[in-house]
């Protein structure tokens, strides 16, 4: 009896319903315990019994940032089933206004390499000599902190979206993201001084685009769908033609993956893969495999609208992969409901790889899903 009870609370803290002990059972996008104004890029991560979160907190755009109020830095929340999140702190807080690391915290994440836990961070300053993003990271011994900020006096480099990948031999890679000249690249790197090892290389590179220029030779500029900000007039003719971002490099068997996203339709997630963590890098054919598209955001990069109307989002992107309750790989991202459109949300589904190492189309789980366990999950 003692173990038919220590077994059904075990269950109960993984969401498993006790009428249904072999099944896992969770519906997107998930809210419950995050900041009710939303967190962009979610990143989840198993740690012990525990899941944790972290994200781009509010305010997320600088139009947000009324009367002095600035992202405060990198949140994490915490959850043992997935469903219910807690928050813990800002483990990395905002820097002061004399450092390069003071405002527009935007897509964090933690990393355990080494037994020690990196938080990734990108920011900016301006008025320092620091515009558009910059990458850094702190280090700590335990994932709920202190952290102690390893690029305190400099930027790692210029761009965003820092991931860092560890290699079987030890070896650790950054990953990032800078305008459509580099598009994602990666360096090796020495993560107790913050240097990057190798020269920075280009992975991937957005798709194929058309930019369209005046008499004088610059690019001619249109207001957006929603007149929030102004883009380059071009005709696209890929899903990701507009940008890339949101790296995340893991491997499974012989096979490296990069996980990438783009805004080019709304927000969807694309991959690529190699055979050595240097490449090269081959875009999967059939990208997108994930993720919303936005009828306006098609219409203004002139791509057709090819989303299921039954989809109640239009962005969901930025992924990172993590363990989930059934001990195989699944996504974390944010994603937008069309009824929401400033209020991005975690969403999380498993990662459908078959036998061949590819990954198939597949939409992101807005209805109630249902996911076998094959055993409870180890802490």
């Amino acid at each position: 009896m003692r173990f038919i009870l220590i077994l059904s609370a075990l269950l109960s803290a993984y969401g498993v319903a006790k009428d249904d002990s072999a099944t896992f059972i969770y519906q997107n996008p998930i809210s419950d315990g995050i900041d009710s104004k939303g967190l962009r890029d979610c990143q989840v991560i198993r740690d012990g019994d525990h899941w944790f979160l972290t994200g781009t907190a509010w305010p997320h755009w600088p139009r947000q940032e009324t009367k002095g109020i600035l992202n405060p830095g990198v949140p994490l929340y915490s959850s043992p089933d997935l469903k219910r999140w807690k928050f813990e702190s800002i483990i990395v807080p905002r820097g002061e206004a004399d450092v390069w690391h003071h405002r527009r915290f935007w897509a964090p994440e933690i990393q355990k390499i080494g037994g020690k836990y990196y938080a990734l961070f990108n920011a900016s300053n301006p008025d320092r000599g620091f515009p558009g993003q910059h990458t850094g990271y702190a280090v700590a011994d335990s994932i709920r902190g202190p952290y102690t900020v390893v690029t305190k006096e400099k930027p790692l480099a210029k761009g965003n979206d820092l991931t860092f990948f560890e290699d079987d031999d030890g070896s650790v890679w950054a990953f990032w993201n800078r305008g459509r000249e580099f598009g994602i690249g990666f360096a090796k790197i020495d993560l107790t001084n913050a240097t990057l090892l190798t020269e920075p290389t280009t992975a991937i590179l957005p798709g194929d685009v058309e930019m369209a220029f005046d008499k004088n030779g610059k690019p001619v500029m249109e207001a957006d769908y929603d007149g929030r900000m102004k883009h380059k007039i071009a005709k696209h003719h890929a899903w990701d033609s507009i940008g890339i971002e949101g790296a995340y490099v893991i491997k499974r068997g012989d096979i490296y993956y990069l996980f990438y996203s783009s805004w080019t339709r709304g927000y969807e997630i694309g991959y690529a893969t190699a055979s050595a963590v240097t490449g090269p890098w081959t875009k999967a054919a059939h990208n997108p495999i994930y993720g919303s598209q936005s009828q306006a955001a098609c219409k203004r990069a002139g791509l057709p609208y090819t989303a299921s109307p039954e989809n109640p989002f239009n962005q969901v992107g930025h992924n990172q992969v993590f363990t989930g309750p059934d001990g195989k790989p699944w996504l974390s991202c944010h994603g937008i409901l069309k009824s929401k459109p400033d209020q991005p949300m975690l969403v999380i589904d498993p990662i459908p790889f078959l036998k061949d190492g590819t990954i198939p189309r597949f939409e992101p789980g807005y209805q109630e899903r249902r996911i076998a366990l094959s055993s409870i999950p180890v802490p």
